[in-house]
């Protein structure tokens, strides 16, 4: 029964965590309970760290009862059109019945016709009612069946004039086979009332009714033999496609819920990897990663957007409150800051490029481009304005926004092939980094080009940018500042609903609206929703969610889980219709049409599959017992179906011993999987056990007819005198009653017995053939109706004389016991030959749906492995795997880490923007930039050496390449350990730093170009972290990243410069150095520097034991260093680097020495945030 066999069905976890329906139910939180002893826990801490779902015992016996009895249904026809066979054999074969007879049979053939019709009343119709119909008629068409066909034999059994408990009994055995194995019911249903019911009305009714025979109590005590033996086989073939849908259901089970995990991390890793990446770029590089490339250059995934508008934005004075702020308290309030800012961005349709330090750069009109970008630009900037108020009430000090916007064409893209960042380039971008700079605090300041743009939904006033900045009146720019907004913002979908409902007002009234128009409206009401937010309101959201109940939270979590689960099992197991669906994979002989699926399809075998032997084995057995009652006992007979037993019960013996490898010994199992696995092997031993017990009650029949004649029970002369029967059955109420009694009294009824029991015996064995699972249906249906026809041959052709006298002894029925059995046989031949084909079809129905299963799991951990590559290509792993572990983190939440001793590398060449130029022959720049991605590419490729797998790439902007050792979480020193243990990674991160220059010398030699490094090195205590979260960008910040930044900048080219400090480390590990002197530093004062030489040749060895000291260190483990970083109180946000070189500089102004010199290649490079 499927209540019970789901009650032991195994209790399994899993992380649901597809996205819920976005229509929003009303529930009352549940409070969380530990599970009980009838629950499933479906779910635990996952890859994302989900909650526990608990999945009731109930809910899970109700998924699998519905799967089991709709996977059951479609062997409901094969049952009907046994029963229809057999309801034609009760028509046709007795042809003289009479007529009340004939109109019953009739009348059930009609009823059973009637019954076929209503299955599929509704099975395809679109109507909910018919629908429901449809499901109801499923229930009750399974239990009318079963009824009618009881009736049925009921009527012909009563109906008949003469009537023995041989006539039907090869109908008897097989429907008691059949309830079994094709009705659709419910075990406890159909074994304690439905099967008792069946087995002893065929065996009642028959004896029943049956005319006066001296020998009826043994042959009802056959009958109930062999009747028991159909209905034994027919249990165990329900037993084995129980479990074999059990196993298909906790297969499928399983593999969804690994599925969903599997979903869940790629969600969580497609979310995180797109809020960092364009859908675009994200999905062209992922179909790219793993395949291999012939060009010249590696793939460079850049494109340029015309009419895009640029925005940045600076805090002004953050300076003047870092002193107050250690590093991580500043990183956490500029986190909070730019969330407010990114949900900004969402309302506005912006996209973030890049934070760089304080610096929030993004752009409208690409990648999609909109005729609104310029407008949507200066409503973000004002709102950002606004915005910076957060950070005056937290710090208590009077900072604010300067905000520049330029509208032009980008080159937008990523570079390298690590530590993916998409980030824009062009002249129009450092336009719009000079616009921000030129700017004024408190101020949107506009470009005449995108002043253009706005189309008089702003009031402007001159700003005169252009004498402030050299390059704006270089390039010919005007400025403006915003001073008033003329036209609200309203969102483009609120646009498109105002649009489509007054193009319906302009409708008939009899007229239906556009489809598409309401279709937009509803995929654009999220989005209008939110856009019409209040500012003050959408920047306060994130403390109303921050103050919910999270207990409620996670009791809504766990209940949408829960329930998208078994929406989601459902979805899977019950509600799809594979034995439809099979037929576009295979042919008409059921052969898979793929060969590879057809080949594996031959090897695969269902566990226990080779149970079903037993059935032959069981079959030959009971043809010792059954023959006993009702055929002659003769040494002969008794050899004949004993012999058998012995290559029988040795072939099965070695087919099913690896299904009990706990109970047989070891060797013996072993032996039984070889046997098994060599397919040829397995279905020469299945024919062999089918003809086996298929010729042996073929052989029998010859024997007893010899036996009869050699035993001289009937002599020859009573053969010939029987033999006349038959032409005088029709008229024995033309003879003496004398002259007919002596006949029979001819022949000892004692003695010679009843041969149709041999024919109905035979049912028994086409059932036992009917259920090897190791044979295809072609090859069962062979030898069904191969064995069926040389029985049939046997009876009419060579036991006519005995069925001659079995007629006579049974004062001779309408038509001769040798025909009817003949027709039963066949009726049960074609039955179980369809029947052999169902059970095929179902047995690769599971294997198409395992193979289906281990596809779609294999697709979406191949997506997961995608997405994972990408986003450890965007994020560092051990904080990509945070972001992907903490599903339950608000977006708003910070993620940093204090490392004490860190090495900070910044490279740059800056001859770059010398070579970089707009023009046609360089495709408006993009040649430029690929070249320049071949040296970022060169570059990362070092970081796939093993002696640098601890320097993490920390980005580029620009031509500039910054990296950093030491930050190891797994690094694990003492205190008091030497120098050279404790600082090995910068002797590596110097090694990586003369390897750049290789590199590049390297590209030098085959472009024949002549670009040069400028590199600066500096050690010391950083913060690392996300600026973010819902637009993660990793970086780190400290003094050491700031005096870092300033030794590159500082620095001269083809150089590495580096402070007394780092020096005095570095000379420990052989390295030499020439002092420079004195260095201006903003916001450290004079530092005395140094520019590397090289190393000694005494000391190059000590210098690769440090860096074999250090690959050892990155092998141990340990939790990170958290210090408390003390930041200076002079320095200001240098941030940014300009693409281009500049032309003119204005240093002596207040406003140069705090603007931000844009995202380029050349000179100042990284911030300098305290």
């Amino acid at each position: 029964m499927p209540e019970e066999k789901a009650s032991n069905l195994e209790n399994g976890q899993t992380t649901a965590a597809s996205t819920p329906s976005k229509t929003k139910r009303q529930r009352t939180p549940t409070r969380r309970r530990p599970p009980n002893e009838g629950d499933v826990v479906a779910g635990g801490v996952g890859i994302t760290g989900g909650g526990v779902v608990i999945l009731p015992q109930h809910v899970l016996n109700e998924l699998y009862h519905n799967y089991s009895i709709k996977q059951r249904r479609s062997g409901l026809k094969w049952f009907l059109f046994a029963a229809v066979l057999f309801n034609l054999w009760t028509i046709c074969i007795p042809w003289e019945q009479a007529f009340l007879t004939r109109v019953v049979n009739c009348s059930m053939l009609l009823a059973y016709l009637a019954l076929t019709a209503l299955l599929h009343i509704g099975r395809q119709s679109e109507q909910p009612a018919l629908r429901r119909l449809h499901h109801s008629l499923l229930t009750v068409v399974p239990r009318a069946l079963w009824f009618l066909s009881m009736l049925h034999f009921a009527a012909y059994v009563m109906l008949q004039a003469s009537f023995s408990p041989r006539d039907v009994l090869g109908w008897a055995i097989l429907l008691n086979f059949l309830i079994y194995v094709t009705l659709p019911l419910p075990l406890i249903f159909l074994g304690l009332v439905i099967g008792f019911c069946t087995y002893f009305n065929c065996l009642s009714l028959p004896v029943g009714f049956s005319r006066p025979d001296p020998l009826i109590s043994d042959q009802a005590a056959a009958n109930a033999v062999l009747i028991a033996t159909a209905a034994l086989i027919g249990l165990l073939y329900y037993f084995m496609g129980e479990a074999k849908q059990k196993r298909a259901f906790l297969e499928a089970k399983k593999s969804l819920e690994v599925k969903m995990v599997i979903e869940e991390q790629s969600a969580e890793q497609e979310r995180l990897l797109l809020s960092v990446l364009p859908k675009h770029v994200a999905i062209k590089m992922r179909e790219d990663l793993g395949s291999s490339s012939s060009e010249a250059f590696k793939k460079i995934y850049m494109s340029r957007h015309e009419n895009v508008s640029i925005l940045y934005a600076d805090i002004v004075g953050f300076t003047a409150i870092s002193s107050t702020y250690s590093a991580q308290d500043l990183v956490k309030m500029l986190n909070e800051l730019f969330a407010r800012f990114d949900r900004l961005a969402e309302k506005y349709q912006q996209l973030r490029i890049k934070i760089l330090g304080d610096c929030y750069y993004c752009i409208s009109g690409a990648p999609d481009e909109r005729p609104d970008h310029a407008v949507l630009c200066v409503h973000m900037g004002l709102s950002m304005v606004k915005a910076i108020k957060y950070v005056q009430q937290k710090a208590n000090s009077p900072v604010d926004m300067r905000v520049g916007i330029h509208t032009g064409a980008v080159l937008a893209g990523i570079l390298g092939q690590r530590q993916w960042q998409f980030d824009v380039y062009s002249k129009d971008v450092e336009l719009a980094n000079k616009m921000e700079s030129s700017g004024k605090a408190g101020r949107v300041h506009i470009s005449d080009k995108t002043l253009a743009f706005l189309n008089g939904e702003f009031e402007v006033e001159p700003a005169f940018g252009e004498k402030r900045e050299e390059l704006l009146r270089i390039a010919g720019l005007k400025t403006y500042f915003i001073t008033k907004v003329v036209k609200p913002f309203a969102s483009p979908c609120g646009k498109k609903i105002n649009e489509s409902k007054s193009e319906n007002t302009n409708h008939s009234p009899d007229s239906n609206p556009s489809s598409n128009s309401s279709n937009e409206s509803n995929e654009c009401a999220g989005d209008d929703n939110d856009a019409t937010v209040d500012d003050e309101e959408l920047l306060a959201q994130s403390v109303v969610i921050n103050g919910h109940n999270p207990t409620a939270a996670e009791d809504e979590e766990e209940q949408i889980k829960l329930e998208n689960f078994k929406q989601r099992l459902k979805d899977e197991l019950v509600t799809r219709d594979g034995h439809e669906n099979l037929t576009k994979d295979t042919n008409i002989f059921l052969r898979f049409k793929n060969p590879q699926l057809e080949q594996a399809y031959a090897v695969y075998r269902e566990p226990y599959s080779s149970l079903p032997l037993l059935a032959a084995l069981l079959v030959q057995c009971i043809d010792v017992l059954y023959s006993y009652l009702v055929l002659p006992r003769s040494t002969l007979h008794f050899i004949n179906i004993a012999a058998p037993l012995v290559p029988i019960a040795m072939l099965v013996a070695i087919s099913i011993a690896e299904s009990f490898s706990g109970m047989l010994p070891k060797f013996f199992v072993d032996v039984s999987k070889r046997f098994n696995d060599i397919t040829f092997v397995r279905e020469l031993a299945a024919i062999i056990i089918a003809l086996t017990i298929g010729l042996s009650n073929v052989i029998d029949m010859f024997f007893f007819v010899t036996f009869v004649r050699t035993e001289h029970i009937v002599s020859e002369s009573e053969f010939n005198a029987t033999g006349g029967l038959e032409e005088v059955a029709t008229a024995e109420h033309l003879l003496p009653e004398s002259f007919v009694e002596q006949m029979r009294e001819a022949v000892p009824t004692e003695r010679v017995l009843y041969p149709s029991y041999l024919s109905n015996f035979s049912v028994l064995i086409l059932i036992a053939i009917a259920v090897i699972a190791q044979l295809t249906h072609l090859t069962k249906i062979l030898l069904l109706l191969s064995i069926a026809a040389l029985h049939c041959y046997f009876n009419v052709c060579i036991m006519q004389d005995l069925y001659i006298l079995e007629d006579d002894l049974a004062h001779q029925p309408l038509i001769s016991t040798r025909y009817c059995a003949s027709g039963l046989l066949l009726v049960a031949a074609l039955s179980l030959s369809f029947l052999a084909r169902h059970m095929d079809h179902e047995d690769r129905v599971i294997f198409k749906w395992k193979t289906e299963v281990a596809e779609q799991k294999e697709t979406a951990n191949d997506m997961r492995q995608r997405n994972e590559a990408l986003v450890y290509n965007v994020l560092p792993v051990h904080v990509a795997e945070h972001f992907m572990k903490n599903t339950k983190r608000s977006h708003d939440d910070l993620y940093s880490q204090s490392y004490a001793e860190v090495g900070v590398l910044f490279a740059s060449m800056p001859n770059f923007s010398d070579f970089y130029s707009e023009e046609t022959v360089n495709n408006q720049g993009l040649e430029c930039l690929r070249f320049l991605n071949e040296v970022i590419s060169d570059f990362d490729a070092l970081l796939e050496l093993p002696q640098f797998q601890d320097i993490i790439k920390i980005k580029t902007i620009g031509s500039t390449y910054m990296a950093a050792s030491g930050i190891n979480l797994q690094r694990n020193l003492r205190t008091d350990a030497p120098i050279t243990e404790r600082w090995s990674h910068l002797a590596v991160l110097v090694e990586f730093a003369l390897e750049l220059k290789h590199a590049l010398q390297g590209i030098n030699e085959q472009s024949f170009n002549h670009f040069v490094l400028k590199m600066g090195i500096n050690h010391g205590p950083i913060t690392a972290g996300v600026i973010g979260a819902r637009k993660p960008h990793y970086d780190i910040w400290g003094n050491t990243v700031n005096v870092a930044s300033r030794m590159e900048s500082t620095g001269k080219a083809g150089a590495v410069q580096v402070t007394e400090e780092t020096c005095n480390i570095l000379q420990q590990f052989g390295y030499t150095f020439q002092q420079r002197g004195l260095v201006a530093v903003k916001g450290k004062g004079q530092l005395m520097t140094y520019y590397l030489q090289g190393k000694t040749e005494s000391s190059a060895a000590e210098a690769k034991a440090a860096v074999e000291l250090h690959e050892k260190e990155t092998v141990t483990t340990a939790a990170p260093v958290s210090v408390s970083l003390e930041c200076s109180t002079e320095l200001e946000a240098d941030i940014k680097t300009p693409l281009l070189k500049l032309k003119a500089q204005d240093a002596a102004t207040e406003a140069a020495a705090e603007s931000c010199l844009g995202n380029g290649t050349v000179g100042e490079s990284q911030s300098l945030l305290e």
